[in-house]
C-alpha cells in the first residue's frame, strides 16, 4: 500500500513538473493576444519628459490673456501603447492638476486622448491626426462647461516645433458659433 502511494505522489510530481515545463515554454514565446505598437506610436515618444510650460489664457473672445507658468511630465506605458501626461501649475491664481492619455486608435486611425483636471468634474475626449509633412496634430476635444454644463467642441492643434519645443492651441466657440483661441502653451523641454 506505502508503495502505491509512493508511485502515485511520484507520478503525480512527475506530471507536475511536465506541465510546469509545457507552460515555461509556452510563455517563453509572447502570446499572439499582445498588442504591439504600430508606426503611429512611435509619435508618442516625441513627448515623453518633463517640459516647463508657459500658458496663456483668454477667458473670453477679445480679453487680455492670463499668463502662468506650469511643468507637464510625460511618460510612456509599458508596452508603448499610451502616454501619460502630467501638468501641475496654476489657473486664476489657484493651484492646478491635469491628467490626460494620449493613444493611437488603429480602427478610427486617429490618436485618442482624455484629460481631467482640478477646475471640472466632466472628462474631456479627443480625437486628432497627425500631419508629419507639417509636424502638426490637429482634431477636436468633446467637453461640458463646469460653469453652465453645457457641450462643447473646441478645436485643438499641437506644433512639434523641434525635439525640444511644441506649442498646443485649444480653441473654443465663441460669438455665432466661431472659434477664437482661448489657450496657447508653449513646452520647452527640461534637460536630463
Amino acid at each position: 500500500m506505502l508503495t502505491s502511494l509512493r508511485c502515485i505522489h511520484a507520478l503525480s510530481f512527475a506530471a507536475g513538473i511536465l506541465m510546469l515545463t509545457a507552460c515555461r515554454g509556452a510563455f517563453a514565446q509572447e502570446p499572439e493576444w499582445i498588442i504591439k505598437p504600430t508606426k503611429e506610436h512611435e509619435i508618442l515618444k516625441n513627448d515623453v519628459g518633463t517640459w516647463d510650460a508657459t500658458v496663456k489664457i483668454w477667458p473670453t473672445q477679445g480679453a487680455e490673456p492670463m499668463e502662468s507658468k506650469g511643468t507637464e511630465t510625460n511618460e510612456l506605458l509599458k508596452g508603448g501603447l499610451w502616454l501619460v501626461s502630467r501638468f501641475e501649475g496654476e489657473a486664476g491664481g489657484m493651484p492646478f492638476t491635469g491628467v490626460g492619455t494620449t493613444g493611437y486608435d488603429p480602427v478610427e486611425k486617429k490618436y485618442v486622448g482624455t484629460w481631467v483636471d482640478t477646475m471640472t468634474p466632466h472628462l474631456m475626449i479627443s480625437k486628432a491626426e497627425y500631419d508629419p509633412a507639417t509636424k502638426t496634430m490637429t482634431g477636436t476635444a468633446e467637453g461640458r462647461d463646469a460653469v453652465t454644463q453645457q457641450s462643447y467642441t473646441a478645436k485643438l492643434i499641437a506644433r512639434y516645433v523641434d525635439d525640444d519645443n511644441r506649442v498646443f492651441e485649444m480653441h473654443m466657440p465663441g460669438e455665432g458659433g466661431k472659434h477664437f483661441k482661448m489657450m496657447e502653451i508653449n513646452y520647452k523641454r527640461r534637460a536630463n
